[in-house]
């Protein structure tokens, strides 16, 4: 590109960054006739976000990118496994590093002396100049990939708490690393189909695109000034975050550790706490959650995206979704007494008798872990709570409704942009890519010959209840969904799961046998989900130029070194946390880790020919992939008569997706939810623009971060030393929200 187009393109970016500060402009004809010879990418919202622009002096991998992308790596992936144990998991997002990663870089620009050390190929500058975007986005790339929970550690805690079976740290440091390099190898041999075509966009990356362009642009002189004599604008970014940083980690002792009730306000309860009625309907811990909230900011962040962070039409259908399923689907099942539900609580993912105890699953295994049918037709079939099956019923209806959505509203764009990238179809960014050396299809090849070599050592070598050839089946199956599911993410930004399709698969290849089940199932869905992860930062990389070479480096070191990490953490916490992932080590009570027990003991262990037969008392939730198939159709046809109207919002998989995180999450976090989007993404957002457009991500940012350091401290300081604080009224450990009755069946006796 010749330096008038560079001069040029970034004399728009200006005047755009003018326009979003409300600067007077140049006329707009004048400015459309400066940059017309500009070529740009053809997808609107990649123009409104990346500039058509690559400076090939911008240092990449330097001692800086390293030194933090490895700092970082090892500080979000013990964080987040640290407090994946806890009832509200505590997720930070890579975006608290993409901000934290700019200070970061820009201290190590100001202290480190420019010096070269090392020799030869490996001689590098300490210091080779201002800290650049490119650093920056490779810091972030590594810790994304670090930050990632595995699922095979919920296998690992899983086989020693349901099935007294221990691999051993290697065992288990295989298992985590086969399944989750091994998506990295298939997603090289479709690259040119999912990240060079301009028409796999992957949207989410556009925002964190907009973040890098924000910190690292030089703001001109009339857009500061601007800000300045504006209210609400004078404070700079850097001094927002650290004041809001604060408050949130002061504030997150009081639900963290001195007022837990802070953490579900159900203020229904304490109407008549002695009434199972209405303990079910206000608790939002156990129950219904009717009129409860939540003060505590990790119950958001740790079941739902940032509500500061996406569109606010995403969260009015993701709540529509909830109010339809779990408001009122959940409540006409249990009180008309469908599933037997009374005979059980209203909300959690244990598993019953039909005599509504829990489920003696030692009953009926057999010494290696398969089932004894026998044992099990004596004793009882499994029953699980109505809200716990309706959800089930909402993940395949979810199924149905992506596949009949993306049919009806986006096939034939899909179909063209499929062709499009077969076809090679190149824009400016990928053909500024093109100075860059890409990665060597041997890469991926040796990659995924030591991964899969690897797998099938895990699989023969440790008692994994499943056989070397089903690791084939697994990856065959990963493949075939791979790009479909891929196109769609790319363009869609909707990603299904085949999480109970391979829990279904192995279950019918396999009944009987649930540590396999969740071992081919982490083999399956696990590797299209590392391959996407890999795919969206690798188009990352693109819109922000970074060498291919580079990123595929730094993503593998982050994810070898999450593994050894999130392991390490995992073994540490089970050896000092008395009595972990019960409800006696509240909040250490691993409510993902029960929700994939339980799911190994339906499909696995019981497996769905007698989960599901006919006249079974679950016969019915297969009809809700059909559900999920028919229902966006009636919708697809108003909008093609109404295309300008209200319905042209509603997105049936979106609102399908609503209840996705129940359970296990409090059904407190959702109307609180929706109320903070409300309020920052529609309301702020309407009539307060600019202070939106400056403050709004800092703030997701800085709330994530200060919670995150203060729960770290309150564990170290107070937890790890059994130093508790006073009991009262607001920290009562029996009932955290003060529904007592919550956890009980319509009787009004609380399983043991």
């Amino acid at each position: 590109m010749s330096d008038e187009k560079v001069a040029v393109a970034s004399l728009k970016e200006a005047y755009v960054t003018s326009e979003a500060s409300s600067v007077e402009l140049p006329d707009e004809e004048k400015l459309e006739a400066k940059i017309s010879h500009i070529e740009d990418s053809p997808i609107e919202e990649v123009r409104a976000s990346i500039p058509p622009t690559d400076d090939t002096t911008i240092p990449t991998a330097t001692f800086r990118a390293w030194f933090w992308g490895i700092v970082f790596s090892l500080a979000i992936s013990f964080t987040n496994q640290f407090f994946w144990f806890r009832a509200n998991p505590l997720t930070i997002k890579v975006i608290v590093v993409q901000l934290l990663a700019f200070p970061a870089g820009k201290l190590f620009e100001k202290i480190l002396p420019s010096r070269e050390i090392g020799f030869g190929r490996f001689k590098f500058n300490l210091n080779p100049g201002p800290f650049g975007v490119k650093e920056h986005t490779l810091i972030t790339v590594m810790a994304n990939a670090a930050a990632t929970s595995f699922d095979a550690i919920d296998i690992i805690v899983v086989q020693r708490i349901y099935y007294n079976q221990d691999w051993g740290f290697g065992g288990g440091l295989l298992l985590i690393l086969t399944t989750s390099l091994i998506g990295f190898s298939l997603a090289g041999a479709l690259q040119r189909y999912l990240v060079r075509p301009a028409s796999m966009v992957w949207p989410v990356n556009l925002v964190n695109a907009t973040l890098f362009h924000t910190l690292h642009k030089k703001t001109p002189k009339a857009v500061r000034d601007a800000e300045a004599t504006s209210t609400g604008l004078s404070m700079s970014r850097n001094r927002f975050f650290l004041i809001a940083f604060i408050a949130s980690f002061v504030w997150y002792f009081f639900p963290g550790f001195m007022i837990p009730v802070l953490t579900s306000i159900s203020w229904v309860c304490w109407i008549n706490r002695d009434s199972v009625l209405v303990s079910q309907l206000g608790s939002g811990l156990s129950g219904l959650g009717l009129g409860s909230f939540t003060l505590d900011w990790a119950t958001l962040s740790a079941w739902y995206p940032s509500a500061l962070a996406i569109p606010f039409t995403v969260e009015a259908n993701m709540f529509a979704g909830f109010v339809i399923f779990i408001y009122i689907l959940v409540p006409a099942f249990y009180y008309t007494n469908t599933w037997d539900a009374k005979t059980f609580p209203f909300y959690d993912t244990s598993l019953y008798d039909q005599w509504g105890n829990s489920y003696n699953r030692t009953r009926i295994l057999n010494p290696d872990n398969t089932l004894n049918v026998t044992a099990y037709e004596e004793y009882s079939p499994v029953r699980i709570t109505s809200f716990f099956a309706i959800c089930y019923g909402q993940g395949l209806a979810t199924l149905g409704a992506i596949i009949t959505h993306t049919i009806l509203y986006n096939g034939k764009d899909i179909l063209a942009r499929f062709k499009s990238a077969r076809q090679d179809s190149d824009d400016i960014h990928a053909r500024l890519m093109d100075q860059y050396k890409a990665v060597p299809a041997w890469w991926y090849i040796v990659l995924f010959a030591i991964t899969v070599g690897a797998g099938f050592a895990t699989v023969v070598c440790f008692p994994s209840d499943m056989p070397w050839w089903a690791l084939i089946v697994a990856l065959v199956l990963a493949f075939v969904w791979l790009l479909p599911m891929g196109i769609v993410t790319a363009i869609t930004s909707q990603a299904p799961t085949i999480s109970m399709i391979t829990e279904w698969v192995y279950g019918a290849i396999a009944p009987g046998h649930p540590i396999g089940n969740m071992i081919f199932k982490t083999y399956g869905y696990i590797t299209v989900r590392q391959a996407l992860l890999f795919s969206q930062d690798m188009k990352l990389g693109h819109y922000m130029k970074i060498p291919p070479r580079e990123m595929f480096i730094f993503q593998i070191i982050g994810t070898i070194l999450a593994s050894f990490v999130c392991l390490g953490t995992t073994e540490y916490l089970m050896s000092t946390i008395n009595n972990v992932c019960t409800k006696g080590a509240y909040p250490w009570t691993c409510p993902n880790m029960n929700l994939f027990g339980s799911s190994s003991v339906i499909w696995g262990l019981i497996g769905p020919n007698m989960f599901f037969p006919s006249g079974s008392l679950y016969a019915a939730l297969p009809y809700f992939l059909l559900i999920g198939f028919l229902l966006p159709v009636p919708f697809w046809l108003l909008y093609k008569k109404y295309p300008n109207s209200w319905v042209r919002h509603i997105s049936i998989p979106v609102v399908m997706m609503g209840p996705l995180p129940y359970p296990p999450a409090p059904t407190a976090a959702a109307p609180t939810w929706m109320l903070v989007g409300f309020i920052f993404n529609y309301y702020i957002k309407r009539h307060f623009n600019a202070w939106w457009k400056k403050y709004n991500y800092v703030l997701s940012a800085a709330l994530d971060s200060g919670v995150a350091v203060a729960a770290v401290v309150i564990f170290f300081a107070f937890h790890y030393s059994n130093i508790n604080f006073p009991t009262w009224w607001g920290n009562n450990t029996d009932s955290v929200d003060q529904c007592p009755l919550a956890a009980a069946a319509w009787d009004g006796v609380i399983p043991a």
